[in-house]
């Protein structure tokens, strides 16, 4: 069961910082099949203009983020239901970006298996100057009476 407070929608978390690291940006890159040399060689994304290895787009995801407060989601039963990305100046290795999260919303509805209830949470991130890098919303699918 999603246990919240409905008072603290809204409330960020702490914020998390993460120093992004060209090997991180290589890897996932990688795992996605990637081909762009923006994102596995160095010289090739400063010739392209950019300060380091380009993260390529969904790279956001895999920053860690700070639990959000006055939510708590059961450990089963929760599934991803659907992502959105908006995007600032681009996430390049060498960065240090800050990732927020709040709760925006909490609805019950009723599915074909039983009720659940429709978390959504968002996240924004901000680069060392204070640009934005990403904002992002996530809904989440929580079965209720799964253990």
């Amino acid at each position: 069961m999603v246990k919240y407070d409905p008072d603290r929608i809204g409330e960020r978390s702490e914020p998390r910082v993460h120093e992004i690291e060209k090997g991180a940006i290589r890897r996932f890159a990688e795992a996605l099949g990637e081909t762009d040399p923006v994102y596995f060689d160095l010289e090739e994304a400063e010739r392209q203009g950019y300060s380091g290895l380009l993260a390529p787009p969904t790279f956001p995801f895999t920053l860690r983020r700070n639990p959000i407060p006055g939510l708590r989601l059961p450990r089963a039963g929760v599934i991803h239901g659907e992502q959105e990305f908006t995007y600032g100046r681009p996430i390049c290795s060498g960065d240090v970006i800050s990732v927020v999260s709040w709760l925006e919303d909490v609805k019950v509805r009723e599915g074909s298996r039983g009720p659940m209830t429709l978390v959504t949470a968002a996240s924004e991130g901000s680069h060392q100057d204070g640009t934005m890098a990403f904002w992002a919303r996530s809904v989440m699918i929580v079965m209720e009476g799964v253990e």
